[in-house]
């Protein structure tokens, strides 16, 4: 009887220590093997011009606030905030250092959401990002005057044209994520990303030298569009992850 009571209390003391390790080797682990279902993503870099863009537009700063929510550790929804500035810089002011150049910054302040595609191995996380939305701009009052022309009608080879320009059109964004979990709350990353207005919302008129006049002819009409390079931090602002389990904040 007594050989049978041991035998009874020993497995039910094999079977307490292994849920006992079930429980704790998940909580431990689950970091590496999903991620968390509320993510808030803090951005900041710079914003470089390419295209028609670059033409008028000089390199600049974004920041950028994400909030994304994963139905699973593969798929998410995101929403985003973003802020970027691009300093006003006509194409041939490198070559006519004699020209008079106004200062007036580009910014864009959009709106977008979309889905995010994510891959997790370990402490990596490869996020694919594309959203579609809406910008908000300002229309700033630029030209350049070349010096030597004071005199000629011609002097002004660019000016800006509010009434081909709009103050807000539709935006896309899309790009890449490369995230480090430094704690399992906490991601670092770098982000390569493009985007640009539809539309052409910025109008402009442009001469050269041998023009006399403006004409309908010359005006133009651009898309503001950058690529930018970001660096941040993507914080979890709850413990629950995708497979519905809760982070454990012991010992990383």
């Amino acid at each position: 009887m007594k050989k049978i009571a041991l035998l009874l209390l020993l497995v039910s003391s094999i079977v307490f220590s292994q849920d006992e390790l079930k429980q704790v080797k998940p909580e431990t682990a689950v970091h590496l093997r999903e991620i968390p279902r509320h993510n808030l993503a803090l951005a900041f870099g710079v914003a470089q011009p390419f295209g028609d863009y670059s033409d008028v537009a000089r390199s600049g700063l974004n920041v950028g606030l994400d909030y994304t929510y994963y139905t699973n550790k593969y798929l998410g929804l995101s929403a985003g905030l973003k802020h970027q500035y691009n300093e006003f810089g006509y194409l041939d002011t490198d070559t006519n250092p004699q020209n008079i150049i106004s200062s007036n910054n580009y910014t864009t302040t959009s709106i977008t959401i979309g889905p995010t595609f994510s891959y997790t191995k370990n402490r990596f996380q490869l996020d694919v990002m594309f959203k579609g939305g809406m910008a908000f701009y300002n229309n700033p009052e630029n030209a350049v005057i070349n010096n030597e022309l004071q005199d000629a009608p011609s002097r002004v080879l660019y000016q800006s044209d509010d009434a081909n320009s709009k103050s807000a059109s539709a935006f896309i964004e899309g790009g890449l994520r490369f995230n480090y979990y430094f704690r399992r709350s906490v991601q670092l990353f770098f982000s390569p990303q493009l985007n640009t207005t539809l539309g052409k919302p910025y109008g402009y008129n442009f001469l050269d030298e041998s023009s006399t006049s403006f004409s309908p002819e010359e005006v133009r009409t651009i898309n503001a569009s950058n690529f930018t390079l970001n660096f941040g931090i993507k914080i979890a602002l709850t413990p629950e992850y995708t497979s519905g389990e809760d982070r454990y904040d012991g010992d990383e």
